[in-house]
This record gives structure tokens, sequence and C-alpha cells, in this order.
């Protein structure tokens, strides 16, 4: 990496584009995110803050350290964009709430339970949207109430939301969205519009995920490229699983890594749900059910 606006010649463009390759390295290898200009860039504006001793001792810390350290999660935070939205690609959702979720309360109707995992959630805003649309198909259903209080089931719902950053997690349970232009409400259907209560003179900004929705949801740090399940997941596997968006930013390896451990948190009969560019090879014992824009796919061997 050489961009001009990294340290001053007297450092040597040489070393620091080595240290440079090292953390680009050392962050493929234990979060799965490729190299490109971007990242280089974030990169670049971090290390043009250290003098090259101090900087020799960091990068060296940091290769040394588990990807769960504070240290390395820092960096981590630093390089990455949490940037998403509610209801983000809207017939995605629409093809969960009518056709993929009716399917899935069918076939959990003895058990009343249903339990769901959105992966790389960013700041909560796709865990939330997943919650919500999965309690308004249980009302389509006649599984649910609409009341004044909220809506009511006699069903247990647990949507766990992780991401890799603990910043993102700790954003994602305040489960507080807005700003200039509500840019987190920018595609939000109107139907939705009252799952967000306004927060009024406290935050005339912002608005805060109604109490039903946020009651179902629990959020955790996880890394993808981690051996195994996150905290807290079934034993039988997850009757959803649901990861957009984030694959995209990853090098092939470490999506082939990520698929693997994704499929496999997935209940027999259950559906993984991926991003518009991301696809299932049919020997994953997994098939396709497409819909008006989107497209979700059934692990084989149980259920309607």
């Amino acid at each position: 990496m050489s961009d001009g606006d990294a340290h001053p010649p007297s450092v040597g463009a040489g070393t620091l584009d080595a240290l440079a390759r090292r953390l680009l390295d050392d962050v493929r290898r234990k979060a799965g995110i490729r190299h490109d200009r971007p990242l280089e860039r974030k990169l670049a504006r971090i290390l043009a803050a250290m003098p090259l001793p101090v900087l020799e001792d960091w990068v060296n810390l940091i290769e040394r350290a588990p990807a769960d350290s504070p240290d390395w999660l820092s960096l981590i935070e630093n390089l990455t964009i949490h940037e998403t939205y509610v209801f983000r690609d809207l017939p995605h959702h629409e093809h969960l709430r009518r056709h993929v979720l009716p399917r899935m309360i069918a076939a959990r109707r003895a058990e009343r339970m249903l339990r769901l995992w959105s992966a790389g959630c960013a700041t909560g805003e796709e865990a939330y949207s997943l919650a919500i649309v999965t309690l308004e198909a249980l009302a389509d259903c006649g599984e649910a109430r609409r009341t004044v209080q909220g809506l009511e089931t006699g069903w247990t719902v647990e949507v766990l939301g992780t991401d890799l950053s603990r910043v993102a997690v700790r954003q994602a349970r305040n489960a507080c969205y807005g700003g200039e232009g509500l840019g987190p409400f920018r595609e939000l259907p109107p139907e939705y519009a009252g799952w967000f209560v306004p927060l009024g003179d406290e935050a005339p900004l912002h608005r805060r995920v109604r109490a039903d929705a946020r009651r179902v949801v629990r959020f955790d740090r996880h890394n993808l490229m981690d051996d195994g399940l996150p905290a807290g997941a079934p034993d039988g596997g997850f009757d959803l699983v649901s990861c957009r968006n984030v694959m995209i930013y990853f090098d092939d390896d470490s999506r082939d890594r990520a698929l693997r451990l994704l499929t496999a948190a997935v209940a027999p009969g259950g559906w993984l749900v991926l991003g518009t560019t991301d696809r299932l090879g049919d020997e994953t014992g997994f098939e396709r059910v497409r819909g008006d824009r989107a497209l979700a796919y059934r692990r084989r061997g149980g259920g309607p």
C-alpha cells in the first residue's frame, strides 16, 4: 500500500507497505474480509497516526491477538462499515412473510416455537426486521392477536442477532435508530411503521423498536470465521438462518467457510436465506425456493 497520505518519507514506504500487507492478511485470516482499495485506504489512515517503532510493535501485537481480543476488535471496528436499514430489500421480507414463514409455522405448530438466527446483523436492523415479519406472519396464520398493547402470541419466538463488532452489538441492543433524514427508515413500508415508536422531544430524530419485537430478539458477538456456532444456538439447529449483505466482503475461501457454518446451523426442514449475490450448490442438501425477486433455500428432511 502506498497512498500518499500515509507516513512522511523518512519512514520508508517499503516498510509501511509490508506492515500493511501483514495486517490485511491478518484481517482476511481472522474475519474473512478480502482486500480492496477502500479497506487499504482506511488502514493507511490508521497507520499514518503512529510512529514507526510503535507501529511495528502494534502490528506484532495484533497478529498475536485472538479474534475476540479488544485490540484486534478495535482494528476491525475501524475498518468495517455497519451501515444498513430496516426492511432492506422489501421483496425478500415479503417472500419470508407470505411464503417461507407460513411453511415454517405449519411445520412447528406442535412445538409452537420458532428459533431464528440473523448472522452478521451489524447494528440490528436486519434482526429486528426478521423478528417483525415473523410476528406478523404468526398473526396472518391466526397464531397471534394484534392488540393496542402490541402483538400477543402463545408461541415462543427467539431471534438471535450476531455480529463481529462489539460496538454494533451494543447499538443493536439499544434498539434506537434515526438521525438526519431518518436514514435507517428510508425504505420502511407504511404497514410496518407502527413497529417503530418516535421518542418525541427526548430525541425527535430517533425511533425505538416496539417492545413486543424487542422482547423476542437478543444479540451476541460472533465471528463467522469461528469454528463453532454462537453461544446459545439450539442443539437441533435453527428453523431459519439469515445472512445477507455480509459475504460480499469475503474472499472465496472465507465465503465457503462461512457457508459451511451457516448450513450446519439449519435444522432439518429449516431455511437459509442469503444475499442476492450468494448461491448454494445443489450438493449441499438444500433446495431453492424462488419468489418474486427473492430466493430462499430449504434443507431437505422434515416439515411441510
